[in-house]
């Protein structure tokens, strides 16, 4: 058997397990710059700080609870997350809730009672739903208004063990960078929301919010938008979408990859489909077109639908880490498997790649040369890739803390960090960042090559955050004056 042959082997086997085990985390930290490098938006361990991009120094935004791939505007003016809070007070907290939500928490909270009462009461003391993000608030909700038929058959210490079960919110929250104490929570819920990203005009924020109300450990999300200017606060774009998406430049669609599936299991053993989308969420005056849908079925909310044309642009193999972004001309760069089946064994076409999708010819090319194709054919990571601001270079991460700059059409690549330890087998603690077009923030070991070796003696810890040049050249230590516990590590 052909080397080619056999390692098409090994990486079919590896992408099969990886969809199996659905072994890509989610991130908790994350490093993002505005488009011109100037402010940074730090995540680490739940906490969230502004990065000064001239003097380095951190600004603390949160101290806890804030969740996954928080988002900084690319003007570098607002900053958009989504925090989990405590809720003491079930009535206000039904306040902050999309109406749809509500009706949901009620459903259930009357479905758990009917179930009750034919059963004549608790079996164990156990109210009888199944673990999820609407559990607590069902059973608060439904003890809190007990009648009389529900006080007969529970008993007053279960009625008071429901009541004080702990419920939540995740708010999403807007904050000016240049007024920090000016927050403003634009959207709540009591299912989890990650992945907050503000329109490139600010007047818009999308996010992905948890589509199962009982699995919570279901790693998919379906897509929303929120108004930051009118009363639009859940309008629904798709659901089963991968967790990157990316705003057009004119505010007014939002391409995403969608499972072609009804539901998507990472243990099922079938590779899945999906298809790259483009969908209109705002006409030419820049109004939302939206419309509240019907009352929900079971296991449905009620909420705002997109009306806006939908228009899916490329089909391929679906994995929830695959990316999308924007680029110039119409064109949209995402990340798949490159595979074509059926194949002879001579035409073999294998391995991780970045694609680009152009809506003048509507055709989908491999940007990446082969030259460059031999590192991050077999990484994973290559599907976190991410174009410069002016979208002339290609971030393409490798192994773990190693990466390639690429120029797009050039048959040039420059390779950054080779030397360094490849991390082993574990998800990067950062990936890195284009910071600017002319410089990048990643994570680099006190022993990696691409470090001097008069700036290693400054390292604090055994990791530090660093600035390269976009050329590959060591700038400067970014974390060198950071205090230990804002990097979540301990002194090396």
């Amino acid at each position: 058997m052909s080397n080619r042959v056999k390692r098409f082997g090994l990486i079919l086997f590896y992408v099969i397990a990886i969809f199996f085990a659905g072994c890509f985390p989610e991130p908790g930290n994350s490093l993002n710059w505005s488009d011109d490098g100037s402010i940074g938006l730090l995540s680490v361990e739940g906490a969230l700080y502004l990065v000064n991009g001239q003097t380095d120094e951190l600004t603390e935004i949160e101290k806890e609870n804030v969740q996954a791939w928080p988002g900084i505007s690319r003007d570098g003016s607002l900053v958009v997350y989504s925090q989990v809070v405590e809720c003491n007070d079930l009535s206000e907290g039904l306040k902050m809730l999309p109406a749809g939500q509500v009706k949901m928490i009620q459903f259930y909270a009357k479905k758990m009672n009917d179930e009750i009462l034919k059963a004549g009461g608790l079996s164990e003391g156990k109210f009888p739903m199944s673990e999820g993000y609407l559990k607590n608030w069902a059973v608060r909700y439904m003890c809190e208004n007990a009648d009389e038929q529900l006080l007969k058959v529970v008993k007053k210490e279960e009625i008071q063990k429901g009541m004080e079960l702990e419920i939540s919110l995740y708010q999403i929250v807007v904050v000016p960078v240049k007024k920090l104490e000016d927050k403003k929570v634009i959207a709540a819920s009591a299912l989890k929301i990650i992945a907050t990203q503000l329109s490139p005009d600010c007047k818009l924020a999308a996010y992905l919010m948890a589509k199962d109300i009982e699995d919570v450990d279901e790693p998919m999300y379906s897509l929303y938008v929120v108004s930051l200017e009118t009363d639009v606060k859940a309008m629904l774009i798709a659901r089963l979408v991968a967790f990157s998406y990316d705003w057009r430049d004119d505010s007014r669609a939002i391409a995403y990859l969608k499972c072609e599936a009804e539901t998507y299991d990472s243990g099922d053993e079938a590779i899945i489909l999906g298809n790259l989308t483009e969908t209109t969420i705002a006409d030419a005056n820049d109004v939302l077109m939206s419309k509240l849908s019907d009352i929900p079925q079971e296991g449905l909310i009620q909420t705002d639908s997109c009306t806006g044309k939908s228009e899916s642009l490329a089909g391929g193999y679906f994995f929830p880490w695959m990316k999308v972004q924007y680029g110039t001309g119409g064109r949209i760069f995402f990340s798949s498997v490159n595979w074509t089946l059926p194949t002879s064994k001579m035409e073999l076409s294998e391995g991780w790649s970045v694609f680009c999708y152009d809506s003048a010819t509507g055709t989908v090319d491999d940007i990446l040369p082969l030259n460059v194709q031999v590192d991050t054919m077999s990484s994973l990571y290559v599907m976190q890739f991410a174009l410069s601001p002016d979208r002339k270079k290609v971030l393409l991460p490798i192994l773990q803390y190693n990466f390639i700059i690429y120029e797009l059409g050039k048959e040039h690549e420059k390779i950054i960090a080779k030397e360094q330890d490849d991390g082993g087998d574990d998800v990067p603690e950062l990936f890195p960042a284009w910071k600017g077009n002319g410089q990048i923030s990643c994570i680099a070991f006190s022993d990696s090559g691409f470090v001097p070796e008069q700036a290693k003696e400054k390292f604090k810890r055994d990791e530090e955050i660093v600035i390269l040049k976009a050329n590959g050249e060591f700038d400067k230590i970014l974390s060198e004056n950071w205090p230990l516990e804002e990097m979540g590590k301990t002194e090396k």
